[in-house]
């Protein structure tokens, strides 16, 4: 069976960390953007098109369904068909899966020159044992520059309450 563009952009870490090295050889700039995207809509586009304009090869982390912490029935859509939607975006290069509480492994693993996380992350880093905070010593000890980017203000949770309310 021949694999299609999409499912040819989906890769493991190892995979990736050595895809990774070539670009940077060719001068290339890597940015990752992680997330859980249990149900995509229009603020995971911005924010993926945001982090793209950072650099040149955009990597996507979709956490694995086991680490998803956001309520009962969550996630919602498993992670094998949210890495597959993620590949279809034009602006997405490569899509992995996180198997950890956080990106630390693929942080140490890729070593990207930008990391994302939206702008309302920014309030965890008062809390040093929070996951952002982390996220940023991992982006310290490995070189990557932590960067927050413009939000939509809409979130897949909302979303979801919304449905619910709908059809309780």
């Amino acid at each position: 069976m021949t694999l299609l563009p999409r499912e040819r952009k989906i890769k493991s870490i190892g995979e990736l960390a050595k895809i990774a090295k070539e670009f940077k050889k060719e001068g290339r700039t890597i940015v990752l953007a992680h997330g859980i995207f249990d149900l995509v809509h229009p603020a995971h586009i911005h924010y993926l098109e945001q982090s793209k304009k950072l650099g040149d090869v955009l990597v996507v982390s979709t956490v694995e369904d086991r680490y998803v912490r956001k309520g009962p029935g969550r996630p919602f859509f498993w992670e094998d068909m949210r890495s597959r939607w993620l590949a279809a975006f034009e602006v997405v290069d490569f899509v992995t899966f996180c198997g950890d509480v956080g990106p630390y492994n693929i942080l140490r693993k890729i070593k990207p020159h930008f990391y994302t996380k939206g702008e309302s992350s920014r309030a965890g880093l008062v809390d040093p044992k929070s996951g952002i905070s982390e996220d940023k010593r991992v982006c310290e000890e490995v070189g990557t520059k932590l960067v927050f980017t413009k939000e939509l203000p809409l979130h897949s949770s909302e979303i979801f309450e919304k449905i619910v309310k709908i059809f309780d």
